[in-house]
């Protein structure tokens, strides 16, 4: 049996060398839910890359390997890449899938026009109308030329629809070449922040009391650290969250969201398309109120804000949507 390793680092993702066509592996790593890349030339776990690695999918296919008599070693890298870094290779990526999805759109779009070409070639020696005449000398040559015609045709119609597919694939991978959305970054700011408390929260050790009202209160809180990977894990984050509100104070900055620590009530805000006066901030949303009307919205919702004092002289803008 071939001696295999499986590697994982978050810049190649979760591999396996030294697999070879009809040593038997194959079927374990499909059963295990790994895919083949023909670019990589390797089996691999889908969406491996820029993670920890996944230890229970990656234990049970050693195991089930060893069982059938390879010999496996595994080695594990966890350290984490720059978001920076990261980010700039998602989007490398993004692009050269697209260019590849286009390549291949056109090819096929090539093979159904001549596929279609070659049908009507055929068909342009038939006489309009004409039927198969049986027991006459052309009714052989007549069925092969309409089995042409229909093979060719078939063909073309599947090389169109896969063109058709290829394309759309091909325009969802070129969307992910594009700026993040502010909605998109700001929810990404909000879950990486909750994340962080978790974290902050786990790396305390608090001894209670009760006081005279028999209420729970904090006499001792202890600040510790759970393990080197957690700690890695938190810097990990810490260093995603610092990116990510560098991303969003560029968006503010180039005007494609508004900043809404100045906003308070009787101020107005635009969300949706309409305006809407400002009853209350909140920490994380607006309560806003029109023509009766009551909503909260989060801050990155905001695509405008007037002030009280810039409408003073002027009609409610709540109150003409």
């Amino acid at each position: 049996m071939n001696a295999l390793t499986i590697t994982h680092s978050h810049e190649e993702g979760t591999l396996i060398d030294g697999t070879s066509r009809g040593d038997g592996s194959a079927e374990i790593l499909k059963a295990t839910s790994w895919r083949w890349s023909r670019s990589l030339g390797s089996w691999y776990i889908r969406g491996s890359r820029d993670h920890d690695a996944r230890t229970w999918q990656i234990n049970t296919t050693a195991d089930r390997l060893r069982e059938a008599g390879f010999e496996v070693e595994v080695e594990i890298d966890n350290t984490a890449r720059p978001i920076a870094q990261v980010e700039a290779d998602r989007i490398d990526r993004a692009h050269a899938r697209a260019d590849a999805l286009d390549a291949k759109a056109e090819k096929l779009h090539a093979t159904a026009e001549a596929r279609h070409a070659a049908a009507d070639q055929i068909a342009e020696h038939i006489p309009f109308g004409q039927p198969i005449l049986v027991g006459h000398h052309s009714e052989r040559r007549a069925r092969r030329d309409q089995d042409r015609i229909h093979s060719n045709m078939r063909a073309g119609f599947e090389a169109e629809a896969a063109a058709n597919a290829a394309a759309g694939r091909a325009a969802t991978a070129r969307a992910g070449t594009r700026p993040e959305s502010p909605t998109t970054t700001a929810n990404r700011i909000d879950k990486l922040r909750a994340e962080i408390r978790q974290f902050e929260r786990n790396r305390r050790t608090y001894t209670l009391a009760t006081d005279a009202d028999s209420k729970p209160v904090v006499i001792a809180e202890v600040q510790h650290h759970n393990s080197t990977e957690n700690d890695a894990r938190l810097a990990s984050l810490q260093e995603h969250l610092a990116y990510w509100e560098k991303v969003r104070a560029q968006q503010i900055a180039d005007g494609e969201v508004v900043d809404v620590s100045t906003a308070k009530a009787g101020d107005y805000a635009r969300v949706s398309g309409s305006w809407w006066r400002i009853k209350r901030v909140n920490a994380k949303t607006l309560t806003l109120v029109s023509s009766g009307c009551s909503i909260r919205a989060p801050h990155h919702q905001v695509t405008a804000l007037r002030t009280a004092t810039d409408t003073a002289d002027t009609e409610d803008p709540a109150a003409t949507e």
